[in-house]
């Protein structure tokens, strides 16, 4: 067999496309491959050149190599480049020219290897790396990339660029309650709404979670900047329907302006600092950055860094506020406040810190912390018949296991779980994840109460909150000081304690510091207080338990001597059912507004 003819043998069998060109471009064969990579039939081919095939990018780039190959410039050459397919798809190629080695006709050989695969595949990788896999916006390297660019355009110019950082408002409720895959309905849909409220050239880009950023350039003034957030900000609050449920989002947003000594990190970093000022303002608002925010962040960093070494350290300390009998002022009860000595600033109150503690999530080991001395407080004193109250914190509840932890401490302590009592908020009770339903009940079978704390500073309806294992519930501390207005006030005092009267509940009334505010609980009904009046909150080590029952507040830097002595305490068996029908829930707030 002639060589010419084992060529022709391996041309039309080859897998790989092949041609033969003149040297002007045109086909004067292709093999069977080449007709099926192109989507065409070999006659259609034939004559034609190769450009007519090729995507008009790429055409100069194939004809040159041609040119360079037939003209004697190099002996073979190779590009990629794109054909045209029939469908209106691109199909990417690998094409190899070089001179015929035999005969005196002037011809080239093309071979053409379909990488288009290859091509997806590279074009996917730099697509993740540049863009957000959910929203398919842009991700932080991308934004960062072209922020910087747009900020080294802008150099020298009367215009700036200006950095928004949005953040959407109670996103984890819709995350625990409906799901994560309602959530990132959610999100997709708000990354949507962004992207059609700037204008064309800016950059939308999601951080993660729900976290999105805004590049703005040419702004003129902040309150050209802020003209756009506001039509953002609209767009986002249109009501969206995620799994049957009608949603309103909304956003905190912080901006930031660049200035000359501005870079892409140092301007995001603003607008997040400003973002979180929105935050802590109220959400569904907007904050410009300021310096002095900064200051405040790097301040509470600094509180974080060591409230993490005081849970560490062992620098915090239980006090117990006692709650009495109203009709007796007799001690029945007491309430574990968390205090935190630190070694240069002294006894430092909860407000200085619990704020920190739940947004660096340190108030689990915290939480954990107070519940097991509180065990420990009652297991060292087994003359006390009455229970201690621990606050706990939404995020211990749920997927921070809260059962499990209230297990090991009084597993650890020994104490009875009637012993112990829970104190949560009213946004705690109607938790909806099932991880904190199911929590909840395992609090209730294990037999710990839980009574509702600041009840009447929530949004709930009563009877929602009823429908949860609620043993009882105190009033804050806000209508105490209202107590004697002869009007809203005191109607809401009487109302809510002839209500946990009758179902049998524990009724508190916080926050009572004189003997007037004592006298109009005990006339509205009320069964127990708790506040100045009857005690400060105090280390364990100066309360002492009489045989009587009584107890005694020894003095400051003293073991001994008389102290303050409080009437003693008392075994308050609850009797009936603290768990709620949904009959009776659903009469609880028509008969609210009737008492009220």
């Amino acid at each position: 067999m002639t060589t010419d003819m084992l060529f022709r043998q391996a041309f039309i069998a080859s897998p790989i496309g092949m041609a033969i060109l003149d040297v002007e471009g045109r086909f004067r064969n292709v093999n069977p491959a080449l007709a099926r990579m192109l989507g065409r039939d070999a006659s259609e081919l034939q004559g034609r050149s190769i450009a007519d095939f090729t995507h008009p990018d790429d055409s100069p780039a194939a004809l040159g190599m041609i040119d360079r190959v037939a003209g004697g410039a190099v002996p073979d050459a190779q590009v990629q480049q794109r054909f045209l397919h029939p469908t209106g798809d691109n199909v990417w190629a690998r094409v190899t020219v070089s001179r015929s080695l035999s005969g005196t006709d002037r011809v080239l050989i093309a071979q053409i290897e379909d990488v288009t695969e290859t091509h997806r595949a590279k074009d996917l990788l730099q697509r993740r790396a540049m863009y957000d896999h959910l929203t398919g916006l842009a991700n932080r390297q991308l934004l960062n990339d072209r922020l910087a660019l747009a900020l080294d355009n802008h150099a020298g110019r009367t215009t700036t660029v200006a950095c928004v950082f949005l953040d959407v408002d109670h996103f984890k409720i819709v995350n625990d309650s409906l799901g994560h895959e309602a959530g990132d309905t959610m999100l997709v849909e708000i990354g949507r709404r962004i992207q059609n409220a700037v204008r064309p050239g800016d950059t939308v880009a999601r951080l993660g979670g729900d976290e999105f950023v805004v590049v703005l350039e040419n702004v003129r003034s902040r309150a050209a900047a802020e003209g756009v957030i506001s039509l953002i900000t609209s767009a986002v609050q249109a009501p969206v329907i995620v799994e049957g449920h009608e949603i309103v989002p909304t956003v905190s947003a912080g901006l930031a302006l660049a200035d000359p000594d501005s870079t892409a990190e140092t301007l995001v970093r603003a607008a997040d600092t400003a973002m979180f000022a929105a935050k802590q303002a109220g959400r569904a608002r907007v904050e410009a950055y300021h310096p002095t925010m900064h200051r405040e962040v790097m301040s509470k960093l600094s509180v974080e860094a060591e409230l993490r070494t005081a849970i560490r350290e062992g620098q915090l300390v239980v006090h117990y506020q006692p709650v009495v009998e109203l009709t007796t002022r007799r001690v029945v009860a007491f309430e574990a406040l968390v205090r935190w000595q630190h070694p240069s600033r002294g006894l430092l109150m909860p407000s200085e810190f619990i704020a920190i503690s739940e947004e660096a999530n340190l108030v689990v080991p915290l939480g954990s912390f107070v519940l097991h001395e509180a065990c420990r407080f009652l297991a060292s004193r087994p003359e006390f018949a009455g229970r201690v109250f621990v606050n706990v914190s939404t995020k211990q509840i749920g997927a921070a296991d809260l059962a499990r932890v209230v297990r090991s401490a009084l597993a650890e302590s020994g104490v009875e779980p009637a012993r112990l009592g829970l104190e949560i908020t009213e946004s705690g009770m109607l938790m909806a994840s099932h991880a904190a339903t199911s929590d909840l009940e395992s609090l209730q079978q294990l037999g710990v109460d839980m009574i509702i704390d600041d009840f009447g500073t929530g949004y709930s309806a009563l009877s929602s909150v009823l429908l949860n294992p609620v043993a009882g519930l105190k009033l804050a501390r806000e209508f105490t000081l209202r107590l004697g207005d002869r009007a809203t006030g005191d109607r809401i005092s009487t109302a809510m304690a002839t209500l946990t009267s009758s179902l049998q509940m524990y009724g508190v009334i916080e926050g009572i510091e004189t003997e007037a505010q004592y006298a109009i609980a005990r006339q509205h009904g009320w069964t127990f207080g708790q506040g100045f009046l009857f005690g400060h909150a105090t280390p364990s080590e100066r309360l002492a338990f009489e045989p009587d029952g009584s107890v005694r507040i020894l003095p400051e830097h003293s073991e001994s001597g008389p102290g303050t002595v409080l009437p003693g305490t008392f075994s308050s068996e609850r009797t009936g059912a603290f768990g709620f029908s949904q009959d009776l829930g659903d009469d609880l707030d028509d008969e609210l507004a009737r008492l009220l």
